[in-house]
């Protein structure tokens, strides 16, 4: 097998907390048992032993891989408990390309009309241009003038090194209007949605933030903003 291109380390923050994720990478991904860029890390006695794609859960400790080939997609179920690394190993980035990624991070609470119980129940889908579409597992509760991370991978492209991709990133807000709990919209499910053109290359990883104003039957808009990381996040 020749040498592994990056390392990712996975740490639990909270010691009850959990997290469940999935790694997707063009080459083998290894399981490490041990210790990693100077954390300890332990190997799952189930972990497969190779293969390009790996599902876990972290706890308490931390998971650590070597990844053997370019890093597609790295999707975290709860990222508040998780402070993800990913190291590249010597040898630099592949000189013909790269895998440019877009990632859905984090939603911030933008604007809202009205007094209500402090949060919005969202879901967030995310379409890309001629490729996958992606969308927030489960409700995202949103409180008044907060933030929620969010780690979803929309899709990753191979970009020749030196050039680009240009897409169009439509991003689709839904504020659900059922039960308790919902504040400035109510009545039916009040929808958003906003385009943006964006350049996949394989430069540093750059943000992207999307403002999507939300309608409403009441006369109530809201806003919320969807930030992206794109380019090649193994850098």
């Amino acid at each position: 097998m020749a040498n592994p291109q990056h390392t990712i380390v996975l740490e639990g923050l909270e010691s009850d907390g959990r997290s469940g994720y999935t790694i997707d990478a063009t080459g083998d991904i290894e399981m490490v048992d041990g210790q990693l860029n100077g954390v300890d890390v332990s190997r799952d006695s189930d972990a497969p032993v190779s293969g390009s794609t790996q599902r876990g859960t972290v706890w308490q400790g931390a998971d650590g891989y070597r990844v053997y080939g370019a890093i597609k997609s790295i999707d975290i179920e709860n990222p508040d408990h998780v402070q993800l690394s990913v190291d590249e190993m010597a040898g630099g980035p592949d000189p013909e390309g790269c895998q440019a990624t877009v990632r859905m991070d984090s939603v911030d609470f933008v604007d809202g009309q009205g007094v209500g119980e402090g949060a919005l129940e969202l879901t967030i889908r995310a379409d890309l241009q001629g490729e996958q579409s992606a969308e927030t597992p489960g409700t995202i509760r949103l409180p008044t003038g907060g933030s929620k991370n969010l780690g979803t991978s929309i899709e990753s492209i191979e970009v020749p090194r030196g050039g680009s991709e240009p897409k169009t990133l439509m991003t689709k807000v839904t504020e659900h209007d059922e039960g308790v709990g919902r504040d400035w919209f109510t009545g039916s499910d009040d929808f958003g949605q906003q385009p943006t053109d964006i350049v996949l290359e394989c430069d540093e990883p750059k943000t992207i933030s999307v403002d999507v104003p939300i309608s409403s039957d009441r006369d109530n808009p809201g806003k919320v903003r969807v930030n992206y990381r794109i380019g090649d996040l193994s850098r």
